[in-house]
């Protein structure tokens, strides 16, 4: 741990070395600001002229074209214009024609077949006269009220279709639009059509009939989409509450483009509108017809307006990126020549390897002027650095020594390296102290779980600086474990008696000061002397093994492995045999609180008569086989139990009698004990589940409580209970229930008797009255009577 921290300690010095020389090399302000100078002064001249180009360019096309795009809106308008009057003045003709004067209303349309069939001939001529009429037909009140087209002719005998004829005869104007029905008596005459009225004869006072000619939809449509010049976007015309698209039926766009006119109030001839992610370029106008006023809506995609503007855009853009690129690399060109001379002085700085600066530099030039004496300031440091570290390299080597891991050097090497450190070894005496914290148990209100490194390194603080009062020459080794080692340097001409008395003195003062201090127990361990250093880590071992001969009696004590004799590691071990059966009785039968008592009792006559740790250790470990063993034999599986855990290494790793109790009670009996009940429970559950399909499958014989007992394998009292504990009801009432469940509904659906009722579901005739009675309230005659009744 120490030789850990110690490398540690040494690495951010050399990893600031490293990283000096690498700011070195990567840190260029100067290289840089020389680079972003130039590329600015190529690449902003281009820059501007490229924006302003793009700017002034694209503004202004895209601007032209939507002035253009407008004004073919307007030429396009004037067309359809056009071609309304043109319709208007075509239709009005007819009016004056000979055939609609005053003869007209005397026709015999029955007898007069020849004057009949010219007028079926003229309406044939007047559909045809302009592409937009769909249909032309004429209307006569006198002397009847009649309707005529090119196919037929109709008497009207409906007052409403002769009110709406009627209707156009009122208007004070000759010629009009109108938005009306089609042709009286056919199939779609609630069709609603646009229709250019005019009245006949044409100049009378008095007329007497009306020309009607109904426009083609879709070839309306088709002329509006001629104020559309692209495949997307829409057109719309409207007159009072007519619409008319160019897409024949109003979609989603025509609504909302109508929708955002009549919300602008139709100030703006052009406007922008936004519509499902999609911009649109409106334009919209007026022309008037026959005294109304005509509004038409033209809406195009920006995008399909403005497409030329985009490649322009994009040829200016790469042009620019373009010039950029170049620019940057010619800079970077020039840059590099120019830099040239001060790189090679910079790798020759970088390239010094006594050189262990860290830059804090402006550019390169501070950096050459302040290298020397930034290499005074680091070398400095870092003999400070190697010097505060030594301790912590020394304590790092010494705990690979005492742990062994220097056996392949020889007995010179190991010495020299100690030498190095500090430590003269020649003519002295080797001699190792192990010491073991115990008692933190007993101490719950002074320390807390957890506290076990604070502690442990308080007991090294405290062996420290009683070691240097003494004057003692020493390595204090934390093993981080609640044992503490003492690698003893003493002189080897000291006599051996004399040595051992001062030893026992010293750890003696040492118990006593730790106990003084944090009252804690402590258990001191000595080797023996030796005068070879590669015997150290095998007298740390002896020790550290000789602390399990402590006598469980003495709070804390001295082991000296010179005193300690055969006879003391061969002390009498008398193993209570029966304490152990009855212990493992007790957790099989589910008495946890018993079982650990018996524990208790075990543990204490075990450590009897001056017995050791060691001893006590072994006899929990035979305990623990036991109980594992009994656990197999109760068909358990403790691998599977305490997942595979070794609970052997786990107990030898208890450090005292009180902690191998406490792990033994909470770790092996609860389990074990937990484990026990959950199992009895499943079986008894089964059992409960199987008694229950049985009453149910034999309810109708004579069942009891032993039958059903000896039947399944188990005790009436066992059988009782657990049935009471599992069902929530005892074994007799759930029968009765079951068989008087079964009375009733054979009450309510046979013919039976009373007596064979009571035979069916097991009972005598006598106590299935009494008992039915008891639980019903009624006889099972009556119940009978009652049930037929309702």
């Amino acid at each position: 741990m120490s030789l850990g921290r110690c490398r540690m300690s040494q690495n951010p010095n050399l990893n600031g070395l490293k990283a000096g020389k690498k700011d070195q090399g990567y840190k260029r302000s100067f290289y840089q600001k020389i680079l972003m100078m130039i590329v600015l002064i190529a690449c902003i001249p281009g820059l501007i002229t490229g924006v302003g180009i793009y700017w002034l360019t694209t503004g202004n096309i895209e601007s032209e074209l939507q002035r253009l795009h407008q004004n073919q809106i307007k030429q396009r308008a004037e067309n359809v214009d056009d071609q309304l009057a043109f319709l208007e003045l075509t239709f009005s003709h007819w009016s004056f024609d000979p055939k609609f004067d005053q003869k007209l209303k005397d026709i015999d349309f029955v007898y007069k077949f020849e004057q009949v069939q010219e007028l079926y001939r003229t309406m044939i001529v007047i559909e045809g006269s302009h592409p937009l009429i769909e249909k032309a037909e004429f209307f006569l009140n006198k002397p009847r009220p009649l309707m005529m087209n090119k196919e037929k002719y109709v008497l009207l005998e409906k007052n409403e279709d002769i009110e709406t004829y009627n209707s156009y005869l009122k208007q004070r104007k000759t010629i009009f639009w109108t938005n009306g029905i089609s042709i009286a008596g056919e199939e779609n005459s609630s069709k609603s059509k646009l229709m250019l009225v005019t009245k006949f004869p044409g100049g009378s006072l008095e007329p007497f009939g009306v020309l009607i000619a109904s426009l083609d939809e879709s070839k309306l449509s088709k002329l509006l989409r001629t104020l559309t010049p692209y495949d997307e976007g829409a057109t719309i015309m409207m007159a009072g509450n007519w619409v008319v698209t160019g897409n024949g039926r109003p979609s989603e766009l025509d609504e909302a483009l109508r929708m955002e006119y009549q919300k602008r109030e139709g100030k703006e001839n052009s406007f922008l509108f936004t519509h499902n992610k999609i911009t649109y370029s409106v334009s919209s106008g007026s022309f008037t017809r026959l005294g109304n006023t005509w509004t038409y809506l033209s809406a195009a995609p920006l995008s399909a307006i403005t497409s030329p503007v985009r490649f322009i855009s994009k040829f200016i853009i790469i042009i620019s990126l373009g010039g950029l690129i170049l620019a940057f690399l010619f800079s970077w060109l020039g840059t590099y020549r120019l830099y040239t001379p001060i790189k090679r002085l910079l790798d020759l700085l970088a390239g010094d390897k006594e050189s262990s600066s860290r830059p804090r530099n402006k550019d390169e030039f501070d950096l050459i002027e302040n290298h020397w004496l930034t290499l005074a300031s680091e070398s400095q440091s870092l003999r400070n650095i190697l010097n505060q570290q030594m301790p912590l390299v020394r304590e790092g080597y010494m705990l690979q020594l005492v742990q062994g891991y220097l056996f392949s050097y020889s007995e010179h090497d190991i010495r020299e390296r100690l030498l190095h450190f500090g430590r003269h070894t020649d003519d002295k005496s080797f001699v190792a102290i192990m010491l073991q914290i115990r008692g933190l148990t007993e101490l719950e209100g002074r320390f807390n779980s957890g506290d076990e490194e604070l502690v442990t390194f308080a007991v090294a603080n405290i062996v420290g600086e009683l070691s240097q009062n003494r004057g003692l020459e020493c390595e204090i080794v934390n093993f981080h474990d609640l044992t503490i080692g003492i690698l003893l340097l003493l002189p080897s001409d000291e006599l051996p008696k004399r040595l051992r008395s001062e030893l026992h003195d010293y750890c003696q003062e040492l118990i006593q000061a730790i106990h003084r201090t944090l009252k804690v127990q402590i258990t001191v361990s000595i080797s023996k002397q030796t005068m070879q250093i590669k015997q150290i880590p095998y007298m740390f071992e002896e020790a550290r093994q000789a602390l399990g001969y402590r006598e469980l009696l003495d709070v804390s004590q001295i082991i000296d492995l010179n005193k300690l004799n055969k006879s003391d590691s061969q002390r009498k071990f008398s193993y209570p045999f029966t304490l152990e059966k009855e212990i493992i009785h007790s957790i099989r039968m589910g008495s946890e609180d018993e079982a650990a008592a018996l524990i208790e009792q075990f543990l204490a006559e075990i450590s009897q008569d001056g017995s050791t740790e060691m001893i006590a250790r072994q006899g929990m470990l035979q305990l623990l086989g036991s109980v594992l063993n009994a656990m197999v034999q109760s068909g358990m599986n403790p691998v599977h139990i305490f997942e595979g855990a070794n609970l052997f290494d786990h107990l030898s790793m208890q450090n005292g009698p009180d902690e191998m109790l406490k792990w033994f009670k909470h770790k092996v009996v609860g389990t074990f004990v937990q484990e026990l009940i959950s199992k009895q429970d499943f079986h008894l559950k089964q059992m409960v589940e199987q008694v229950i399909l049985y009453l149910n499958e034999r309810y109708m014989t004579d069942l009891s409580l032993d039958s059903c007992a000896e039947h399944f394998g188990t005790s009436p009292y066992t059988l009782s209970r657990a049935f009471k504990q599992i069902s929530g009801i005892n074994f007799i009432d759930y029968l009765t229930n079951i068989r008087l469940a079964t009375a009733k509904q054979l009450l309510r659906e046979s013919e039976l008797k009373i007596t064979e009722v009571a035979e069916k579901v097991g009972y005598q005739q006598s106590y299935f009255n009494r008992i039915f009675k008891k639980y019903e309230g009624v006889t099972p005659s009556h119940y009978r009577e009652m049930i037929r009744e309702h």
